[in-house]
């Protein structure tokens, strides 16, 4: 079963590939011309990735019952993660910027929680490091 759908994925990339060469061909030797072809072409491999980067892990969680539980446990502590940013950011809008681009009370909100939750992730990865140095000195 493996390695039909390896098999089938690596078919299924290399056509893809293969497509990207050649639209990448075309594109360098019309011009301008084919820039919305090119740029059709790449959403529609954003939607993709996207779409795979969704599906997969339902795929696996489906399959592997006792290790989705893990994910559902990491994916439950980053929603906490992001309500504890959430509950900190402030959301204020003064300022000639937020009236320049239109950002409202909510977008200034979301965008204080995904910096504050960008802060404390690199705090526990700098936590981490100090950590593992200091323990892998006294084993």
């Amino acid at each position: 079963m493996k390695d039909k759908v390896a098999t089938i994925l690596k078919v299924f990339l290399t056509v893809l590939l293969a497509i990207s060469a050649i639209l990448f061909i075309i594109f360098y030797s019309t011009g301008e011309e084919f820039t919305s072809v090119m740029l059709t072409w790449g959403y529609i491999l954003i939607a993709l990735a996207a779409l795979v980067t969704i599906l997969f892990p339902l795929f696996y969680i489906i399959m592997n019952p006792r290790k989705g539980k893990t994910i559902l446990i990491g994916l439950l502590g980053f929603i906490v993660l992001y309500l504890i940013s959430n509950a900190i950011a402030s959301g204020s809008i003064q300022g000639e910027v937020y009236e320049t681009f239109k950002i409202t009370e909510a977008t200034s909100k979301f965008i204080g929680s995904i910096m504050n939750m960008t802060y404390i992730l690199a705090g526990l990865a700098i936590v981490s490091i100090i950590y593992s140095g200091i323990s892998s000195i006294f084993k």
